[in-house]
């Protein structure tokens, strides 16, 4: 072999070793995201890189690469010789997002309402038969992904592709709060009766009724997501006078 063969085989021996490792690294992104997004890691836990390998089956450099690019957008945080912590899910979280998505929402139903036709309607139809099991990631994870179709289903009957982007953005940051909500109880039946009316109303073309269903919708979702709070040990264990001292002090300064 000459010389020339012998550099051009290392480099794509180098090649090779690069392209896995991005594969590698790539791959324990998503399924570490994955489990912070399904709360399979639970909002405001301290976990370590050899614990996160450990538990995902993932490679040490792999796992090292993705905690760093889980630090660079929130998802985890780095905390000194303990580890990351795993972003915590906040009151202002929800407040924040369900604000967003109702002002989103509501315009949608409105626009939609009178444009949805009949083989949208039996579409949604089949989306809202999707069931979930309380606790099950997987059959949570199909139930969200149903209901988000549903949503963008009636998003798409506007024809305004920057309110779809918009919801569909929504409804993906807020999929780590469902999951803790989803968890604590099944709201399946409730769901389908307010999809049920929602479909009603777009198709009479009533715009009232269309939000009406719509704000009814997500103050009941909001509640869901509430209620996982009030069943999170961590929530339980923090002190009420603490956290007024803090705001106090905060607004003191």
């Amino acid at each position: 072999m000459t010389d020339h063969d012998s550099g051009s085989a290392d480099l794509a021996e180098v090649s090779t070793l690069v392209s896995t490792q991005r594969r590698q690294s790539d791959e324990a992104y998503a399924e570490i995201s994955r489990a912070i997004v399904r709360c399979d890691l639970a909002p405001g836990i301290i976990v370590s890189e050899a614990e996160l390998a450990a538990r995902l089956n993932l490679k040490t450099a792999a796992t090292r690469a993705a905690v760093d690019r889980l630090s660079v957008v929130g998802l985890l945080r780095p905390i000194h010789r303990r580890g990351y912590v795993v972003k915590p899910i906040t009151l202002r979280d929800v407040n924040d997002l369900f604000e967003l998505r109702t002002i989103i929402e509501v315009g949608v139903v409105r626009l939609a309402a009178g444009k949805v036709d009949a083989a949208g309607l039996q579409r949604m139809e089949v989306v809202r038969s999707q069931e979930y099991q309380p606790g099950d990631r997987d059959s949570e994870a199909r139930f969200l992904e149903a209901n988000s179709e549903f949503h963008l289903a009636v998003a798409r009957a506007t024809g305004n592709d920057r309110l779809i982007l918009a919801l569909a953005q929504t409804l993906s940051e807020m999929e780590r709060l469902f999951h803790f909500g989803l968890a604590m109880r099944n709201r399946t039946a409730e769901m389908r009766e307010e999809h049920q009316a929602l479909i009603e109303a777009l198709g009479r073309g009533d715009a009232n009724e269309a939000e009406r269903v719509t704000r009814e919708e997500l103050e009941s979702s909001k509640a869901m997501v509430i209620g996982g709070f009030l069943c999170s040990e961590s929530l339980l264990d923090v002190s009420i006078s603490g956290v007024h001292a803090h705001v106090v002090q905060a607004v003191a300064s």
